[in-house]
């Protein structure tokens, strides 16, 4: 149960304000039965991170990978973790020792492509997704991640065409109708306002389901406004989001706010300046 309410917030609509006390607890049950498991010590440093404190998160991932370094999970939650502190090339290390062990992963591989792709080496993140759907093409993450790198290489009908295949694979009907408002404005006034006409569409979504807010603001700063930008970081902010611990000091779509001092002091705040 620990594990399942750490990730949780990754794969549904649902706020890591509501599931970070629950992995926390059913990890700290499991840890005062037997203290000795590597798995609910990586649970519980991923809890730790997504509350922001990255100390205490960081000494539970090493008493982890004294217990069992040779588990594939454990190195990948430690990758996400070194890079939510920006230290990309250790959490590289990681990435690529969690595929090493456990090579047919697909989580694992997704992780290490969007590493690849995070820190900008993006022909190489295309390549780690590839052959990551190799090995199942309906792994709808691996189409994500691929479409990232497309938009980051200013490929934007790959883009939209990975996109719309992991909706289809996923089924979720926002996410459907979130491409094909990006396909039908696409023709008309480029990717800018496919996007603008995404981020117009969530916000209403948002009233609805729960939307990250950080992951709003990413696409905000993609396109260079800034200020919208900074809006919805002070909300994601606010509620903790998860997509904003792990992502604010190395995505890409950040990368037009890093020299705004408003950016500075929100790492601050953040305990990652």
């Amino acid at each position: 149960m620990a594990e399942y309410y750490s990730v949780i917030a990754d794969y549904a609509p649902i706020p890591s304000s509501e599931t970070i006390p629950k992995s926390k607890t059913y990890a700290k049950k499991a840890l005062a039965i037997d203290d000795s498991l590597a798995e609910a010590h990586g649970v519980l440093a991923t809890s730790y991170d997504l509350d922001w404190d990255w100390a205490t998160g960081e000494r539970e991932f090493q008493r982890a990978l004294e217990l069992d370094p040779n588990n594939s999970r454990t190195h990948v939650l430690y990758g996400l973790h070194l890079d939510a502190v920006g230290k990309q090339e250790q959490a590289l290390d990681h990435y690529l020792r969690g595929v090493e062990l456990d090579p047919l992963n697909q989580n694992a591989i997704d992780n290490l492509a969007g590493e690849y792709v995070s820190s900008k080496r993006l022909e190489q993140g295309i390549e780690e997704c590839k052959k990551n759907l190799e090995i199942d093409p309906t792994f709808s993450r691996a189409h994500i991640t691929l479409a990232t790198a497309y938009l980051l290489t200013g490929k934007y009908e790959q883009f939209l065409e990975e996109w719309e295949k992991a909706a289809n694979l996923s089924k979720d009907a926002n996410d459907l109708a979130l491409v094909q408002a990006a396909k039908r404005e696409y023709p008309k006034s480029g990717y800018r306002g496919a996007l603008k006409s995404v981020l117009a569409l969530e916000q209403e979504q948002a009233k609805r389901v729960y939307v990250d807010p950080a992951w709003i603001a990413g696409q905000y700063a993609f396109l260079g406004e800034k200020d919208q930008a900074f809006a919805w970081l002070e909300k994601a902010y606010t509620e903790k989001s998860g997509f904003i611990g792990s992502n604010l000091k190395i995505h890409p779509f950040f990368d037009s706010l890093r020299s705004d001092p408003r950016y500075a002091d929100l790492l601050k705040r953040m305990g990652l300046a």
